[in-house]
């Protein structure tokens, strides 16, 4: 349980490093829609492509910062209790858990690699530069598939 209670500690500074970086990128995001701080836009677009991207930086760092929260929250409730740290320990630890999760990982990244090829010769038809970026982004999760697969079957 010790080794569990540091992993969470660890964790629990990785969270706080990231709620604080988000915190930032919602600030700035704000702060440039404000006219707070004119260098903080888009280099592309007009200006509601540019209120439009701040948006999107707002949004997508408020909800990954309420994720992280939320870990944050629960992690410092389990180490605050020996029942909830073996019960946070099980539920982490549970092999069916753990396997049905590399399953369904294994299974998304298969279909997004389909998939991707797929755009790829679709997008070729529209566009050479959306086609030539969709196959680098393909190949690039390909490569890293194939270099996590490797190691892993070495160490395991």
């Amino acid at each position: 349980m010790k080794n569990f209670r540091e992993k969470l500690r660890i964790d629990n500074i990785v969270s706080g490093i990231g709620c604080a970086v988000l915190l930032l990128f919602c600030f700035l995001s704000i702060a440039g829609e404000a006219g707070l701080i004119p260098a903080f836009t888009p280099a592309a677009g007009d200006s509601h492509w540019q209120s439009g991207w701040r948006g999107f930086i707002l949004g997508a760092s408020t909800s990954v910062l309420a994720l992280m929260i939320f870990g944050l929250i629960r992690n410092l409730r389990a180490m605050r209790s020996e029942e909830k740290l073996k019960k946070l320990y099980i539920k982490c630890n549970d092999e069916r858990t753990i396997q049905v999760h590399a399953s369904g990982q294994a299974a998304g990244m298969r279909t997004s690699l389909i998939l991707g090829i797929v755009a790829v010769v679709v997008a070729g038809y529209f566009s050479v530069t959306v086609s030539l970026t969709i196959l680098a982004c393909v190949l690039t999760s390909s490569l890293i598939t194939v270099g996590f697969k490797l190691y892993y079957h070495k160490k395991l």
